[in-house]
């Protein structure tokens, strides 16, 4: 379903990705880990078509994602995909079930039907009680399962999460993990994950292992 070859990406003089490569199964759950600075969230975000790589291809479903323009790579996104965000990423201005239902809203769904499947989300997540609040009201656990929710919401194929659990206690992680990984299982969406706590990468298939901006492994 996904496939990065022979990627390359810098930022100024830094080497992000040399030569990086993945193939991602349908349904497939998928740990993306390596040390700080591997390149991890910039194969992420090729693969979510969120940036450019300078030389390789990026394939979803067999068309390449690399080559569209930027409104081309929203679209796919907003249809296709789910992002979660490390720290969150919520519109300020909007309370928890808005930001929620946003991407419903985006694909032209009714409000109404939008914010009662935002509040769903928010239950099953155990952020119920935030839905009126706003992101500055919240904690940064309750931030993070609040976008959890929003990447769910659309039921989307894919869904790409960078660092879920960075700002959570265990405890909050492992039930943003059982939610993720749950849905993703019952739905046969494919699920990327960047991590570099070993907890968290448990919870895949198997893991790509980058080391400086290329592939180091597979681990099942």
């Amino acid at each position: 379903m996904l496939e990065a070859r022979a990627l390359r990406k810098t930022f100024g003089r830094t080497v992000a990705l040399d030569g990086a490569s993945a193939e991602i199964g349908d349904g497939e759950i998928v740990a993306i880990t390596g040390a700080s600075g591997s390149g991890k969230s910039t194969l992420l975000h090729c693969l979510a078509g969120i940036i450019r790589p300078e030389s390789g291809e990026v394939r979803f479903d067999g068309r390449r994602v690399d080559t569209l323009d930027g409104a081309d790579r929203t679209k796919l996104r907003r249809e296709n995909f789910g992002v979660v965000f490390q720290f969150g990423r919520l519109v300020p201005e909007l309370t928890a079930e808005e930001n929620v239902a946003l991407p419903l809203l985006f694909n032209r769904h009714g409000r109404r039907e939008s914010l009662l499947a935002a509040q769903s989300w928010l239950e099953r997540l155990d952020v119920i009680d935030c839905a009126g609040r706003r992101p500055g009201e919240l904690s940064g656990g309750q931030l993070q399962r609040v976008a959890v929710a929003r990447a769910l919401v659309t039921g989307p194929r894919v869904v790409f999460a960078d660092e879920p659990t960075g700002a959570l206690d265990s405890l909050a992680g492992e039930r943003v993990m059982g939610e993720l990984v749950g849905t993703a299982r019952a739905a046969g969406t494919t699920l990327v994950i960047v991590t570099h706590d070993n907890r968290v990468a448990a919870y895949a298939d198997r893991e790509i292992v980058l080391r400086d901006g290329t592939l180091a492994g597979v681990a099942v």
